[in-house]
């Protein structure tokens, strides 16, 4: 079977390399979030599609929730001491694709087309990554004190702590190639990211949502478990920002309001067994609710490709 994964950085990164080794080789395909891209220093920085290509190559910080492993910074400490504003960290290793996929993109190549190539010489083999935009394609954030900031300047810079009134997403076109995927597969997962900032800029994008509900076998996983504590500084900033563009909207952050907003887009909804009594509230949106451990990658990742297949012959 095909399976398409639509993620963000941090669940994409998480779930994707134990999907693939559960599917085998060349049964997934990522599409990734660029709401979150950046010019930084005069290049195109993109945060979703990198996390999820290092995760893919062995080189994630999986405890930072960004950039790579064994990451130094000498280069981002020299330019604050040239008093460049330094609160978004682009690490010594992680500078080197920065630059590359500046160099490649000089010669007018796609975005995807660049993805693929910098995906190779990182040694991912088996999963192709594609963006789900070749267009610039930025996220937005209108907060409550006036103020319109793209979403990394309110993530990092502000560390999302300024209410959030409104999300202005991008409505540029889909890749081609991300539209191909959605059309050969067999099924279709939404990563556990940010429904909206992430899932949302995703399926926001032209031709997108419309291609999701094409594919045969439809589920989503609940990016938010209620019912065990995280340390995770990472996950705890996410759901920080989580949980303000979801109440900007009217919407809780909990496994319910997230399952409503995907009814009508997917079949089944995965939801971590210790939020069990969000259960009835999903099946009321005539949604499958499935059961498993979330925050186990590799748990989760045999659930999914279970419940993928169900359908596949």
């Amino acid at each position: 079977m095909k399976l398409v994964l639509l993620a963000g950085g941090l669940g994409g990164a998480r779930l994707a390399p134990a999907l693939a080794r559960v599917l085998g080789a060349d049964r997934l395909t990522v599409i990734a979030n660029v709401g979150d891209d950046l010019e930084w220093m005069g290049m195109r920085v993109c945060p979703d599609l990198d996390s999820i290509t290092y995760a893919l190559a062995g080189l994630w910080d999986r405890d930072r929730g960004w950039g790579r492993l064994g990451e130094t910074f000498q280069v981002g400490g020299a330019l604050a001491e040239l008093g460049v504003p330094s609160w978004f960290a682009v690490g010594d290793l992680d500078l080197a694709l920065h630059l590359e996929r500046a160099r490649l993109m000089r010669g007018a190549r796609s975005l995807t087309a660049v993805t693929r190539t910098l995906a190779r010489k990182l040694g991912v083999e088996g999963v192709t990554v594609l963006p789900a935009s070749d267009s610039l394609a930025a996220t937005r954030l209108r907060l409550q004190d006036g103020r319109v900031l793209p979403f990394q300047e309110w993530y990092v810079r502000e560390r999302a702590r300024p209410r959030v009134r409104e999300t202005l997403l991008a409505r540029a076109p889909a890749s081609a190639s991300a539209l191909r995927a959605l059309a050969a597969a067999d099924a279709v997962v939404l990563a556990p990211s940010n429904p909206i900032t992430s899932i949302g800029a995703i399926l926001a994008l032209r031709g997108m949502t419309r291609a999701v509900r094409a594919v045969p076998r439809r589920l989503a996983v609940s990016p938010v478990v209620m019912g065990r504590r995280n340390t995770s500084a990472s996950i705890t900033q996410h759901a920080r920002a989580r949980a303000k563009v979801l109440r900007a909207e009217g919407s809780a952050d909990r496994p319910g309001a997230i399952a409503r907003r995907y009814a009508g887009l997917v079949e089944c909804f995965l939801v971590d067994r210790s939020d069990a009594v969000e259960a009835e509230r999903i099946r009321r949106r005539s949604l499958e609710v499935v059961l498993s451990d979330v925050l186990d990658d590799d748990a989760l990742a045999a659930t999914v490709a279970s419940v993928a297949t169900e359908s596949h012959p």
